[in-house]
Order: C-alpha cells, then structure tokens, then sequence
C-alpha cells in the first residue's frame, strides 16, 4: 500500500523549521515529548502495545497521518506515567536510622495525591530540557538522522541508570530534596491509598494521634463515650491488647519467614541492612537491580496476602 506523504509545510504546526536550519518544537504539542519516548525501554511501551508501533524514526513517523494521530493524550500519559514511576524509584527519603533510603513499600500503597508523586511527576519537565539541552537525545540529533536509520531501544538497565542519574541531578539543581525530606517526615493517613496494605497498616501503627485527634481522658471514655472523628469510642482496650498483638505479628512474620526461599531471605536481609537495590543484586546474583525491586514487590504483596488470610481466620 502506497503512503501518503506530507509537505513541511503541512507539518508547521507541529514544528517550525528556523533560518539557521534548527528545529523549534512548541512546549505544548505533543511532539515535545517524542524525544522521552524514544528513551523509554520496550518493557515499559509493552503497558500500552499500540505504541510499539510508532516508527522509531521521526520523520516517517511524522509523515504517515496514522502514527501523527497517535501523539494524543493517551500517549503523553503513558510518557509521563512511565517516568513518573521510574523517577519515584530513585527519590530518596530520610531512614529511621539516619542517612537516606529507598521509599519504602510498594508505590501503589501511596495516594495519587501524595507530594512525592507530585514531585516526580513535574521533575519530568526537568528531563525534557535536559534531553534538549545536556544530552545526545535532542530533536536536532532525531530530524538529522536519516530516514532508514531507527532509533535503538535502550534496555531496562541502561533506562534505569538514566533515570537515577538524571534524578539525582535534577534533585540537587533544584534543591528539592529539603522538601522531600519534609514531605516525608510529615506523612498524613490520606497520603496512602485506601484498603490494607503494609506501608499504610506500618504507618497507622505508629501514627501521633495528637496532631489531628482531640485529647480524651479516660474517665470521659469510660463513663460517657466520646466520638473521634465522626465514629463513636465507648470502650477501653485491654492494657495487655499492645502486647499481645505485637507477640502476634512477631509470631505471624516468624511463620512467614519459615514460607520464603533462602533467597528471599537473603534478598529481605540485604535490605533491611540497608543494601541499595544494585547491591542486592550484585549479592544474589541477579541481573539488574529492577529484577531485585519486582522481586521485594512480589515478596511484599505475599506477606500482605498471607496477614490477610490470618486476619480472616480470627
């Protein structure tokens, strides 16, 4: 089937060819963010396959109608979500035992509205000027390549090291880890999603009631009941119920723990010693320090499952 081809001059209003021969893309267009999705890896364009479509070349992509019809929203979302959640692997938060960490849990534990997703999604701004300005990935370097020559696929890893790389940068250009730190060291229930899950359950456990909850006395509790937030409070907890329940989870990990593979404990061990993901798996012998990540979540939500089913058998 013959393509039809487009003039320049139909494309001016996805780009305007300068004097000088150099490209100007409008920050709003769609097209601005073409040169992001080049860099994205096949494993994560796979979440939405119609894109694995796009040429990997821009000029036959931008002269076929059907592949410039595909630069819509659903495809700025899958830019920004990916990078996004790539971006969020690599903040860094402050650790109980000082120093910095990981944000700990799986990130769908934590609300759409949480900061840190905020701010992970408007470093990506950062990334586009980066890839522009300071890096081989600009749009003068994709229109100057010639028509038969495709852009490569990056893998996960080479992906990942961008990613950390350029996060790490941009962090500290824009000092915004202050306001991480912030952010984290006042960490709200609405900050996590709703339902059971280990972040938000581990949080809860540890909550300052004082900051959002009216001071009660116990008499009031005892003779009158009290309403907290809306719900009624009418009895005391058995003094041995804090107790008791921390020997119960202390019982239920130990059981937990007895179900995992050597190497998932050595994986869980390494972590909580601190161990940044790529020395994991250097340790375990895996590949790429995402395999390690997949590996936690997955550990993770069994342990979630496992809490659940002992619940349910109360």
């Amino acid at each position: 089937m013959e393509v039809e081809r487009v003039s320049e001059q139909d494309l001016s209003d996805l780009y305007i060819i300068r004097e000088d021969g150099f490209i100007k893309i409008p920050q709003d267009s769609y097209l601005s963010w073409l040169s992001l999705f080049y860099a994205l890896p096949k494993d994560l364009v796979e979440k939405r396959p119609a894109y694995l479509e796009l040429p990997r070349n821009i000029k036959r992509l931008l002269h076929e109608e059907r592949y410039r019809k595909m630069l819509d929203d659903s495809f700025l979302e899958l830019v920004w979500d990916c990078y996004a959640w790539s971006i969020w692997q690599f903040l860094q938060v402050p650790a109980k035992s000082g120093g910095y960490r990981e944000i700990p849990g799986d990130w769908s534990h934590y609300s759409g509205n949480f900061p840190l997703w905020r701010i992970s999604y408007d470093i990506i701004r950062y990334f586009r000027k980066a890839f522009e300005c300071e890096m081989d990935w600009s749009y003068q370097r994709l229109f100057s390549a010639p028509e038969d020559i495709d852009v490569p696929w990056l893998s996960y890893q080479q992906f990942s090291n961008l990613v950390s790389n350029l996060t790490d940068k941009i962090v500290a250009e824009q000092n915004l880890q202050p306001v991480i730190d912030s952010v984290w060291e006042n960490l709200q229930p609405e900050d996590y999603n709703s339902g059971r899950n280990v972040s938000k359950r581990d949080f809860l456990r540890s909550w300052n009631h004082d900051r959002t909850h009216e001071h009660l006395s116990v008499e009031e509790i005892r003779e009158t009941g009290a309403v907290v937030d809306g719900e009624g409070v009418y009895d005391l907890p058995d003094p041995g119920a804090d107790f008791e329940t921390k020997v119960i989870s202390e019982v239920q990990v130990q059981q937990f723990q007895q179900s995992l593979s050597e190497q998932d404990m050595n994986i869980l061990r390494l972590r909580m010693e601190g161990k940044t993901l790529q020395e994991i798996a250097d340790a375990v012998g895996f590949k790429t320090a995402g395999a390690v990540k997949k590996h936690i979540d997955k550990i993770s939500r069994a342990y979630e499952n496992y809490i659940t089913d002992q619940s349910g058998e109360d």
